[in-house]
């Protein structure tokens, strides 16, 4: 996983294109993880840590994010092997390793349908559960949309189309 201000000088280096093809069409920008939850975690091994937020509080998230973004790691479609998937969890062999107890060995999936510019998320039977916007994700494709906090366990990442990386990215304000 980069870090955000890795990601950044790659968009300063490339143009717009090749910084797309590089990337691919979407990011995972990962939420620091509270210092005492990550200890409770630890702790309390699979059992959950924390309360799901409310819808409103991750939309509040999202802004708390933006203010640490060159810290942040980045998680993106592996490009080199030319997958449509990205799959989430603790074990090694995932495209996203994860490494909190909360997170399932195999918890998630994402996929990117470019014909339709979409993503979906299919919980992989986790024991504590996916999450978009602080809601427990009901149907085996849930519809990811750009700026969707997802959650698997207790982690939690912006979901961002690369599009919406690279502004931010420009962006004077962050720069």
């Amino acid at each position: 996983m980069l870090l955000v201000r890795e990601v950044r000088a790659l968009a300063g280096n490339l143009q717009k294109e090749d910084f797309l093809r590089q990337v691919g069409p979407f990011a995972l920008v990962r939420h620091p993880p509270d210092p005492v939850v990550e200890r409770l975690s630890m702790r309390l091994g699979v059992h959950r840590t924390r309360v799901s937020r409310s819808p409103a509080s991750a939309k509040m998230l999202m802004a708390e994010l933006l203010q640490h973004l060159d810290d942040l790691g980045v998680a993106t479609l592996p490009p080199i092997q030319g997958s449509d998937a990205l799959h989430i969890g603790r074990l090694p062999d995932n495209d996203l390793v994860v490494d909190d107890p909360s997170v399932s060995k195999r918890h998630a999936v994402l996929r990117w349908d470019a014909l339709a510019r979409r993503c979906m998320l299919t919980d992989m039977g986790s024991r504590n559960g996916t999450l978009i916007n602080a809601e427990y994700i009901r149907d085996a494709n849930a519809l990811v949309s750009d700026g969707d906090m997802l959650s698997f366990g207790d982690t939690e990442f912006c979901f961002l189309e690369t599009l919406s990386l690279l502004s931010m990215l420009q962006t004077a304000h962050y720069a």
